[in-house]
C-alpha cells in the first residue's frame, strides 16, 4: 500500500527482494503495454538459479545464456473474465516479481487490506492477480524476463504444518476479502476460501498467534452472508479439499 501511495507511473512492476529483473525486461513489458491500450495486466516468467550463481561479475554471462536459449518464447492474450466468475481458477499466474500491471487496474483493487498472518501479511499476490485477472484482460508471455532466486528462505524452513497453516490463512483470507470487495467474483471466492479453510484444519499448529488471519472466524461470516444452497457447495469443497491433503505429507 505504502509504494502504490508512493508511486506516479503508468505501469507497474512489483519485485520480490531476493530475485532480480533482466536487463531488458521493462523494455519487454512496456512494449506489450503501449502495443494494446485495453491491456490490464502482463505476466512473464523467471529463470531459477542459486544464490551462488548471480554474484555480480557472473550476471552479464547469465543474462546472455538466458537471452540466447529463449528462441521459442509464447506470448498470448488472455481475458479470462467469465472463466473466473464461473469458478475457474486460473493456471497462468506466475509468482510476485513476474507481475507488471496498469495504474487503472490497480486503482481498483488497492488499498489491499491489511490483514496479519503466520508470516507477515495475509493478503499476497495471490489476492492482487486473481481480482486483476477477473476485472481486465492482459498478455502472458513464456519469455524469462526476471531471476528467481533459490535460497532457504523463510517459507522453506517451516515444517508442514506451520506450511498449512500460512497456505491456510492466505487463502481463506484472500476468499474472505475477494467477496466482500468483489461480489461479482464470489464463485471464485468461495474456491480460495473452501481451499484455505481445508488447508488451515489440516494443520496441526493451532496456536492462536495476535493475529487477523481468524481462518475460522472469517469462514463463518463469509457463510453468513451467502444462501443455503451456496452454504452447501463450500462445505463440499472444503470437504474434498480436506479429504486431499489427509494422504498427502506437503501443502
Amino acid at each position: 500500500n505504502a509504494g502504490f501511495n508512493a508511486c506516479s507511473g503508468y505501469i507497474i512492476c512489483l519485485l520480490d527482494a531476493d530475485d532480480l529483473f533482466v536487463p531488458e525486461r521493462l523494455e519487454n513489458v512496456v512494449n506489450l503495454f503501449q502495443s494494446d491500450p485495453t491491456v490490464d495486466w502482463v505476466f512473464t516468467e523467471s529463470a531459477a538459479f542459486e544464490t551462488e550463481q548471480l554474484s555480480s561479475e557472473k550476471l552479464p554471462t547469465l543474462y546472455d545464456q538466458m537471452c540466447r536459449e529463449q528462441t521459442s518464447a509464447e506470448l498470448n492474450r488472455i481475458d479470462f473474465r467469465k472463466h473466473l466468475e464461473t469458478g475457474k481458477i486460473p493456471g497462468f499466474t506466475p509468482s510476485t516479481s513476474n507481475l507488471c500491471f496498469s495504474r487503472k487496474i490497480l486503482e481498483k483493487i488497492f488499498p489491499l487490506p491489511e490483514i496479519r498472518g503466520l508470516s507477515g501479511m495475509a493478503i499476497t499476490d495471490l489476492y492482487m492477480k486473481s481480482i486483476a485477472v477477473g476485472l481486465g484482460t492482459g498478455y502472458k508471455t513464456t519469455k524469462q524476463l526476471g531471476v528467481y532466486r533459490l535460497h532457504n528462505n523463510y517459507y522453506k524452513s517451516l515444517d508442514v504444518d506451520k506450511k498449512r497453516r500460512m497456505f491456510g490463512e492466505i487463502y481463506t483470507t484472500t476468499g474472505y476479502w475477494m467477496k466482500k470487495k468483489f461480489s461479482s467474483l464470489e464463485k471464485i471466492s468461495s474456491k480460495f476460501l473452501a481451499k484455505g479453510f481445508a488447508t488451515y484444519l489440516s494443520s496441526n499448529y493451532k496456536k492462536e498467534l495476535d493475529s487477523d488471519a481468524n481462518c475460522r472466524k472469517m469462514f463463518q461470516e463469509y457463510l453468513s452472508d451467502i444462501n443455503f444452497f451456496k452454504k452447501i457447495s463450500v462445505y463440499l469443497f472444503t470437504f474434498l479439499y480436506w479429504s486431499k491433503l489427509r494422504f498427502k505429507d506437503f501443502v
